[in-house]
């Protein structure tokens, strides 16, 4: 494809794939944009408007979907375009209305009289159906570029702040271009890549029986809850419901909601259920310690005593969303109300 708008070269090819299954199909631009029109079986015209997009999964498609409520053409249907379609991505694309094309070779495009799914010629190079999120570098990149997705991050600059190797840096990037996670200016793919991460964000935890008073009492040095210039040090990191509720997502909660908290290394973690004990129970846990997956989530910490009722450092709202995202019912629906106010991006 060529280095004309993503848009166009989308439209190319949908009018390549609509030829390929034996369709009249051109493109047209007029005040309205540019669509694809294709001439149905009995003389009809159908107007597609295009939306082209790196990669679409069952996680992103929703989201996706979302940002193109409205399409610029009265009566014109919407395809998505994109470099890869994951199997149950194609499945929810299908079940929302979407038409679609893969441009691994396959197109589906449904209308009055016309229902076409079959595999068409690739229009761009197979590869590997992989995440592009490789071992815990990937992970740790992945974090760092969804932190600023505005920014561009070079090879050297991630290696500095992540302290790991240009070289290993350089891979990882690799693996997510070709997964169409990152573009060609090393921005994130939003909210492509937010999901692709929530699948692996894993981190072990463990339910308390008690938990710490907030502050920066002394019995509570031995725990590294860290009160001390919250922002500019490292200790317990409030997430998940409690810490979504403070940045003003729309939440339903008891007041005495169990808490959840990243902690930053193994021996505080250890530490932690030593002290405060595990939980007999679900039903009986005060709260939840969480070993943080990178070092990211307990070093930027939000003070939030300055505009919430919360005590706690608050982990980055990226972290908040990644802990919602593991509950495919109820955290999902909260994300898609919540818009993180003041410096903060959404990314989901």
């Amino acid at each position: 494809m060529s280095a004309r708008s993503p848009e166009h070269d989308a439209a190319e090819a949908v009018v390549a794939a609509a030829e390929a299954v034996g369709l009249e199909a051109r493109t047209e631009t007029d005040a309205a944009g540019l669509d694809v029109v294709v001439v149905l079986p009995d003389g009809s015209m159908m107007y597609l408007e295009v939306k082209p997009v790196s990669l679409v999964t069952a996680a992103s498609a929703p989201g996706q979907a979302r940002q193109w409520p409205d399409l610029r053409r009265q009566g014109a249907a919407g395809v998505i375009v994109a470099d890869r379609i994951t199997a149950d991505g194609r499945d929810q694309l299908t079940r929302a209305g979407w038409n679609w094309l893969d441009l691994r070779g396959h197109l589906r495009l449904a209308g009055p009289g016309l229902l076409i799914d079959a595999d068409v010629p690739a229009q761009v190079e197979q590869g590997p159906d992989r995440s592009g999120l490789v071992g815990r570098v990937g992970i740790e990149l992945a974090v760092l570029l969804l932190l600023a997705p505005e920014k561009t991050v070079g090879v050297r600059d991630a290696a500095k702040a992540l302290s790991r190797s240009p070289s290993a840096i350089s891979d990882s990037f690799r693996a997510l271009r070709a997964a169409g996670l990152v573009g060609t200016e090393r921005k994130p793919a939003v909210p492509a890549l937010f999901w692709e991460l929530a699948a692996q964000w894993k981190p072990l935890s463990r339910d308390l029986a008690t938990l710490p008073s907030p502050g920066p009492a002394r019995d509570n040095a031995v725990l590294n809850l860290g009160f001390d210039d919250v922002e500019s040090t490292t200790g317990w990191a409030l997430s998940d419901t409690v810490a979504a509720a403070a940045y003003g997502a729309p939440v339903g909660m008891r007041a005495d909601h169990p808490r959840d908290f990243y902690v930053p290394d193994q021996s505080t973690f250890r530490r932690a259920v030593q002290v405060l004990g595990s939980a007999v129970t679900a039903t009986s846990r005060a709260g939840r310690v969480r070993l943080a997956p990178v070092s990211m989530v307990c070093d930027r910490r939000v003070d939030a005593t300055g505009w919430a009722s919360e005590e706690w450092p608050l982990a980055d709202p990226l972290f908040v969303a990644l802990d919602l995202a593991q509950d495919p019912g109820r955290g999902r629906e909260i994300l898609d109300g919540w818009t993180p106010r003041g410096r903060w991006r959404r990314v989901w």
